[in-house]
């Protein structure tokens, strides 16, 4: 099997796991109301039991990284998305609610350990063939979204049995993943010839009581590296931004630009719609200028467009502004993604985890945190806070491209030096 062709089956393979992540939490969105209905719950009741994903997320957050190490993407990747699968099959058909609980708690930690093994593939795969796929997988995260809400929906609304929509979401998944699925990677340990090895190469041990205790600093020193912590606060604004496009556009429209609720909804699709179409041309944009211009470039149209939201006084500006995030965010944290798996000090499977579990908390916590300060000084001054986040995560970027190019630069200079030395010492 020639190595180009390999390759574009092992980027399929990834690309149908990230339309299946966006797909099965997009199927599950339409759902919602029916549940609310069916057990007679309020709002707070039902932001409880939706907390349950959330929770299940939370659980796997740490060790998903763990799993890819020790069993490669595609075990995981098959595991996750058939438990997941069968999970919304059954959704319809339950009438216990602390059962229902139970279902979304083990959706949520399954699709946080689908969602680090397709990141954790596909930064193996950047790194192996050299190219930029990152935004463009991605991009696919968001196509699944969008098939996966639209497609319920337009059932839903046209008399499809509420217990049809499960199976109709399980099949979908279950045929993406058996048709597509097949070549996403056994092991992470690819060298970049693109041979499997059977581990991870260990430098020879001096002895087994030091070999421990160097294991153990290493695992803890890989965790705590300070410049993958960076990375993985700057996911948590970037995250953060995207989930109070989600969950505040509709109010920002509302409340202070006159919008109808019935037209509420155009804030959101503004902003995802943009996200989607620049995902999946950025990789093209990334070869053409660069990872850390698309980084800091990204963060600088995200700050413009919440400025032009909040200071133009009509409701076409707040959506302009909207859809400006969302070219602006589009490729940020797909880039981030890029530039933690190729710090050589940090396993790319824990560099991974580490930055999801972080940037996952952002988008779980920041819709709430929003909450509390416009409750506390408006929407429109916490945008501008949450510009402001933003800022500092273009300062941050600038520094830390920098310090890697620097780094990269003295390490190369390095061992054109030990290049020079065993040249010389061969010559003497």
């Amino acid at each position: 099997m020639s190595c180009d062709f390999l390759y574009s089956k092992r980027l399929l393979s990834n690309r149908i796991a990230f339309l299946i992540a966006g797909f099965c939490i997009a199927a599950w969105a339409p759902m919602i109301p029916f549940v609310k209905e069916r057990f007679a719950l309020d709002e707070h009741n039902l932001g409880i039991l939706l907390l349950c994903v959330g929770i299940g997320a939370f659980t796997t957050m740490t060790t998903a990284g763990y799993v890819s190490s020790k069993l490669g993407c595609k075990i995981p990747a098959y595991f996750s998305t058939i438990i997941i699968a069968i999970c919304l099959a059954a959704i319809p058909f339950v009438y216990h609610l602390y059962l229902l609980a139970a279902i979304l708690f083990i959706m949520g930690a399954c699709l946080v350990l689908l969602e680090v093994v397709a990141n954790v593939n596909a930064a193996i795969i950047e790194r192996v063939s050299n190219k930029n796929v990152m935004s463009g997988l991605h991009g696919l995260y968001s196509v699944g979204g969008f098939a996966g809400s639209l497609s319920v929906t337009f059932l839903l609304t046209h008399s499809m049995p509420f217990m049809f929509s499960g199976i109709y979401a399980c099949a979908i998944m279950l045929i993406c993943l058996f048709w597509g699925g097949r070549y996403l990677l056994p092991t992470i340990n690819v060298a970049d010839d693109g041979t499997f090895l059977s581990q991870a190469p260990e430098p020879a041990p001096s002895s087994t009581e030091d070999t421990n205790s160097q294991k153990k600093k290493g695992a803890l020193a890989h965790y705590t590296n300070g410049t993958i912590l960076l990375i993985g606060f700057m996911c948590f604004v970037m995250y953060m931004t995207e989930g109070s496009m989600l969950d505040w556009t509709g109010v920002f429209l509302t409340a202070e630009r006159g919008v109808s609720i019935e037209a509420a909804g155009y804030g959101f699709a503004a902003f995802s719609i943009a996200m989607t179409i620049f995902r999946l041309t950025g990789d093209k944009l990334v070869s053409i200028l660069g990872r850390g211009r698309i980084i800091i470039i990204g963060t600088f149209l995200i700050v413009l467009g919440y400025l032009i939201s909040v200071f133009v006084p009509h409701y076409i500006a707040a959506l302009v502004g909207f859809a400006v995030i969302g070219v602006g965010a589009s490729n940020v944290v797909p880039q981030l993604f890029s530039v933690c798996a190729r710090i050589e000090e940090v396993p790319t499977h824990i560099s991974l985890t580490v930055i999801n579990a972080i940037g996952y908390s952002g988008g779980l916590i920041g819709p709430a945190l929003i909450g509390f300060l416009a409750h506390a000084i408006g929407l429109p001054n916490t945008y501008l806070v949450q510009a402001a986040g933003v800022l500092s995560v273009t300062v941050m970027s600038f520094l830390l491209l920098r310090s890697l190019r620097h780094k990269h630069l003295h390490g190369s200079q390095r061992e054109q030096a030990k290049d020079d030395a065993q040249s010389l010492s061969t010559q003497s």
